[in-house]
């Protein structure tokens, strides 16, 4: 064994030593930067030496310190899969949670501006008529309230109209920022798999994307062999690929909810015209025709009479309204319960996993002066090294 091994086992002990201050520096420094992972040096002990000994040659061995394996990211997959589940969870139900809020906001219901209230003056108008069928103020009554009602039912439905638009220009705008994504991830994949398996930086930017992507689809990650991320629809287990089209009905996430709102919206809008067209009907002939809410009218210079069975018919209408506007609200309410529950869910996970990948400055400060004293210890073996050979190679020859 040559004098010169400890010098290289010092060596060895320095490197590792700066290596561990660099990364611990790096970690404080991103301590708070979004997406970033905490990384640490992974070591292990060097390949000994076999020595000489009394009993003979390879009978001993003497160790030559310690080696630099990698310096990696500090991630749990389990967690990260289970926050992106979550995260498509809430994007999901936010997307639906919404547009069914609107829809109330929309119809208004209860209230003295809704649909029903409407409904509700016209009918009493109609039986004040009955009383009195001749009566020409009373007549200009039920045509006023009349034409409240198709008002009413004109603004409903080409407000339901102008959601339906927005939610599909949300739709495809959803779409757009996914395949911009899917984009993003395949072009981080091939330079991760060019960089190689410690590509930290770059990992972390690709999980970034993974993550946005998440939000927007339900979506399954499997890392390859290379490094790369396949990523498929945890629906169908369908690849996503960069510029191919996307089942946004198996999506899930923002996509799939905005999918489902819109379903939900284009079913509500056609049961209030349903309802709106049922009731113009049971009102005879103060609308000049029956047709769809957009397009109701009222018969000015009609002489009007009431309809056979007018009360039945209006009670059955007001009645499937009224359950319609419940359904409704029932329908919105769970829904905002859903919201409740995966945020809970959400941050429960965000936080479990924060405490395996954050950045945990008071951690970071007690390793810093753990691996400022290796450091030191290193470098004075090799000091110490340094004087044991001074000796030997000037000091015994000078003699």
């Amino acid at each position: 064994m040559s004098t010169f091994h400890t010098l290289e086992t010092g060596r060895r002990g320095l490197s590792a030593g700066q290596a561990s201050i660099s990364t611990t520096g790096h970690n404080i420094a991103n301590a708070n930067t979004k997406g970033y992972s905490r990384q640490q040096v992974n070591t292990s002990s060097s390949p000994s030496l076999e020595v000489w000994t009394s009993q003979g040659a390879g009978s001993g061995q003497v160790g030559t310190g310690v080696s630099i394996d990698s310096v990696m990211r500090v991630r749990d997959r389990f967690l990260d899969q289970q926050h992106r589940g979550h995260s498509a969870e809430l994007a999901e139900w936010q997307a639906k949670s919404e547009a069914l809020g609107n829809v109330e906001t929309i119809l208004g219901e209860p209230g003295d501006a809704g649909l029903n209230a409407s409904m509700d003056r016209l009918w009493s108008a109609w039986q004040d008529l009955s009383g009195d069928p001749s009566n020409q103020a009373m007549q200009a009554v039920v045509k006023e309230r009349a034409q409240a009602f198709a008002d009413v039912a004109k603004t409903i439905d080409r407000s339901l109209g102008e959601l339906t638009a927005e939610l599909k220009e949300r739709t495809t705008a959803a779409e757009n920022e996914a395949q911009t994504l899917i984009s993003r991830i395949d072009e981080l994949n091939k330079s991760i798999v060019r960089t190689g398996p410690q590509a930290n930086d770059l990992r972390d930017e690709r999980d970034a994307a993974v993550g946005e992507l998440s939000k927007l689809m339900d979506i399954k990650v499997t890392e390859k062999a290379d490094g790369s991320y396949a990523i498929a629809l945890a629906a169908d287990k369908q690849p996503l690929k960069a510029r191919e089209p996307i089942d946004a009905e198996a999506a899930g996430g923002k996509l799939g909810g905005l999918v489902q709102a819109l379903e939900t919206v284009e079913n509500y809008q056609q049961k209030i015209a349903a309802t709106v067209t049922g009731f113009a009907e049971a009102n005879g002939k103060v609308f000049g025709k029956s047709a769809p809410a957009g397009e109701l009218t009222v018969a000015t210079d009609a002489q009007l009479e009431l309809p056979k069975g007018f009360d039945e018919d209006v009670k059955k209408t007001q009645a499937d309204f009224r359950a319609l506007v419940s359904a409704l609200g029932t329908e919105a309410q769970s829904a905002g319960y859903a919201v409740k529950t995966q945020e809970q869910m959400l941050i429960s996970t965000e936080n479990r996993r924060q405490s395996v990948t954050g950045v945990s400055l008071d951690e970071e400060m007690a390793s810093l002066v753990k691996f400022q004293h290796a450091y030191n210890a290193a470098a004075r073996l090799v000091s110490t090294t340094d004087q044991m050979l001074d000796t030997i190679i000037n000091r015994m020859a000078a003699r």
